[in-house]
């Protein structure tokens, strides 16, 4: 498609105006006849009245084509060409036009005062000092860029584009949009290519840029820096907090770093402690210039609970790094329960007449260093109890049913800890036909028993541990504890499953312990009893201390193993299997996005609104008992919910009909505090071409006449228009000499 553009448009007001004259003219010189009845030439009227209806036509076409002739001679001086709308630039003059790409800052070091708002009318005032033939483009850029006005939309879009733009809080990356410009400016044969960069210019926007990344030779650039001079930030740039804390041990420390990147040193700084919206502490702190200090606070807890919370500064010209959230869990004690066979042992001890013996006696013994509330059954409690437990222990279990291989999926998906022991009641088959396959929640798959648990003539040692791996590190220094000590008569051999490691392994080779990440749990596997059936390890002094460190690995996960969301990351979601149809989550600003499963078994995005967390949840109750449940298979795996809408930093809540509200924390990445800018003459040198290459990829003359004359082709409209005028000229004459 093509539309029609002037080089003059002022012509056409002039052939309007023209073309109204002879109009005019005829008005004010039009004559009035008097009428005037002879009964004697009656005959004769009426005849002459008939020519004189002839003669005013005939006048009429004159005048039409008068006013005509003018308004196309007004036309043809206005010089119209055709434009097409796939390439609104190659046919347009290129004599002092402008392709020009203006590429906004929209990262989160803008909300540094009035940066942003300086940024935007730098993008305005570029826009005006545009001539009309020139075509221009808006990216937005932090991250990633954002095309929201193409090249050669109108001056007043891109306007009300800039005008409507928001700083986000995301960090800076400069390399996306200028790639983007220089490719967009490529497509066009010739003409002055420009790109303005307006900008703060930070220096962690250049950190991805290589030599390749140079624009192209013929573009140039030009930065307006609008940046604060002598920009001074306090940040917290980091929290570490234990995730869980068990209320009867000691009180846990939590700490706050907090950066200065001004070159002025600051003193007694309110750092304040948040959880679940109330101040806990204050701590006043010194921070020297381009220093980082650590604010400690003491947290303690009576109940059992998921805590939000957040470390916050007082409000600075950066607002956004000065908060930084967390979530932790309270706990009396870790919970525990054990599910085992019932069969006796073939040990004589009487003692020694359930396989749970010695695990009980260990965690009565450890219960002063770690608190531990034990359970156990002979058969795996239904879901809804499960779900109360921190670790669960299959000591030597043979058989499962389906229904319960769910409920143990769903369990450690949705953070549970589960220790695998085995033994002569163990199925191998079964195991690996309910808790193998694709994404199996057994970390091995096993073979086969080997070795003699009756005569013990021979055995095998665990001769490789991994002290590096929490569980074993507390044993890394000498005396701390001897594993080689332990003899292992009968073993399972097992190959590890997909994405599971080996922790240690016996001296022939065959893994001892397997480790595997489920959804948001943990499977350990011993290949070997957790009793004295199959090796003596119960009776050793690592005993103890090996199960006590299992048990609080898996309940009380490591810092570094939480997930650590960053502004515009997808958060995976696990603990869905078991059956919920409606999954709804709150942004920090309150505002919802509801997940509703399909007859597909797809999770799709039905609303967005600003109910209340506590509205929701009872709809989502009504939700579950009004909705029929349909099979889901493969919806999405491992019942996972990806969530991609993380644009904001701040604490987001999940909730589920029938179910307690889960938490995910995300926040901006502090990398975007330090203002540092970087050198416009260096970052021109580092972008321009050198000169022989601008030489080289200048256009060539016959490139040059050949876009002239593909210009001139769409504008030899003019050319027909004053054909036009010289025939209405030549009729006009025959009409005006036979009148």
């Amino acid at each position: 498609m093509f539309g029609l553009q002037f080089l003059a448009p002022l012509f056409v007001a002039a052939g309007a105006i023209g073309a109204a004259i002879p109009l005019i003219i005829h008005l004010l010189n039009r004559e009035r006849a008097r009428r005037l009845i002879f009964s004697t030439v009656r005959f004769i009227a009426m005849s002459h009245q008939t020519n004189v209806q002839r003669h005013k036509l005939k006048r009429m076409l004159l005048l039409l084509m008068r006013i005509l002739m003018l308004a196309l001679l007004g036309f043809a001086f206005a010089r119209p060409f055709l434009v097409s709308d796939e390439a609104p630039l190659l046919t347009q003059q290129t004599g002092g036009k402008r392709n020009t790409v203006i590429i906004l800052d929209t990262s989160y070091s803008m909300q540094y005062q009035d940066v942003f708002e300086n940024a935007k009318k730098a993008a305005v005032k570029i826009l005006e000092s545009l001539d009309r033939q020139d075509a221009a483009c808006l990216i937005l850029s932090s991250d990633k860029a954002r095309v929201v006005a193409p090249l050669g939309s109108e001056f007043s879009h891109i306007k009300d584009a800039t005008n409507r733009a928001e700083a986000t809080y995301t960090p800076t990356d400069y390399l996306d949009a200028l790639q983007t410009a220089d490719e967009m400016l490529q497509r066009l044969p010739i003409g002055q290519k420009q790109i303005y960069l307006i900008a703060d210019l930070q220096k962690r926007g250049w950190e991805n840029f290589i030599e390749t990344d140079k624009l192209s030779a013929n573009v140039k650039i030009e930065f307006v820096d609008v940046s604060a001079e002598r920009p001074r930030n306090l940040a917290i740039t980091g929290v570490s907090v234990p995730p869980v804390i068990l209320n009867e041990q000691k009180v846990a420390q939590l700490v706050a770093r907090v950066h200065n990147f001004g070159d002025e040193q600051v003193e007694s700084v309110p750092v304040r402690l948040f959880i679940d919206g109330h101040l806990m502490s204050t701590v006043q702190l010194d921070v020297d210039a381009n220093a980082i200090a650590d604010a400690v606070f003491k947290v303690d807890f009576q109940n059992e609970a998921t805590h939000t919370g957040s470390v916050e500064l007082p409000d600075d010209a950066l607002v956004v790094d000065n908060r930084r959230y967390f979530m932790l869990q309270s706990l009396a004690a870790i919970k525990v329960h054990c599910v085992y066979s019932g069969a006796e042992t073939t040990q004589t001890e009487p003692y020694e007449k359930r396989e749970t013996f010695f695990l009980n006696r260990a965690i009565e013994a450890g219960r002063g260093a770690v608190p531990i509330d034990f359970t156990q059954s002979v058969a795996l409690p239904d879901a809804s109890l499960l779900a109360r437990y921190d670790v669960l222990i299959l000591a030597n279990v043979g058989g499962l049913t389906s229904a319960e291989a769910q409920d143990l999926k769903a369990y450690v998906s949705a953070g549970g800890g589960l220790i695998v022991t085995v033994g002569d009641n163990v199925d191998s088959d079964v195991y690996q036909q309910l808790l193998g396959g694709e994404t199996p929640l057994m970390p091995c798959t096993f073979i086969q028993a080997i070795g003699d648990a009756f005569h013990r003539e021979q055995f095998r040692v665990l001769a490789s541990v991994n002290y590096e791996h929490p569980i074993f590190a507390p044993f890394k220094e000498p005396n701390h504890g001897d594993f080689g000590t332990a003899r292992f008569y009968r073993h399972f051999q097992a190959v590890p499953a997909a994405e599971a490691t080996v922790i240690t392994a016996y001296d022939n080779g065959d893994a001892a312990l397997f480790e595997k990440s489920y959804g948001s749990g943990r499977v350990l596997c011993l290949t070997s009893t957790i009793d004295r059936a199959w090796n003596d390890l119960p009776i050793r002094a690592v005993y103890l201390p090996f199960l006590h460190e299992c048990i609080k690995y898996l309940a009380l996960k490591r810092v570094d193993a939480v997930p650590d969301y960053r502004v515009g990351d997808s958060v995976e979601l696990g603990g869905f299997e078991d059956g919920s149809k409606v999954v709804a989550i709150f942004n920090p600003r309150n505002a919802e996005t509801r997940l509703l499963r399909n007859e597909g078994g797809e999770m799709v995005n039905t609303l967005d609104t600003s109910e209340t967390s506590d509205e929701i949840s009872n709809q989502l109750q009504t939700t579950a008992e009004t909705t029929q449940t349909e099979p889901y298979e493969n919806a999405y795996e491992q019942g996972s919910v990806f969530y991609e809408d993380t644009a904001l930093p701040g604490i987001y809540s999940v909730h589920t009909s029938g179910a307690e509200p889960r938490y995910f924390v995300v926040n901006v990445d502090t990398t975007e505090s330090n203002l540092a800018a970087r050198d416009v003459e260096e970052l021109t040198s580092m972008l321009m071409g050198s000169t022989e290459q601008s030489l080289e990829n200048k256009p060539t003359a016959e490139r040059v006449a050949q876009y002239h004359e593909d210009v001139e082709k769409n504008q030899d409209v003019w050319a027909y228009l004053m054909l036009a005028v010289f025939a209405l000229a030549v009729t006009e004459m025959f009409f005006a000499n036979r009148i």
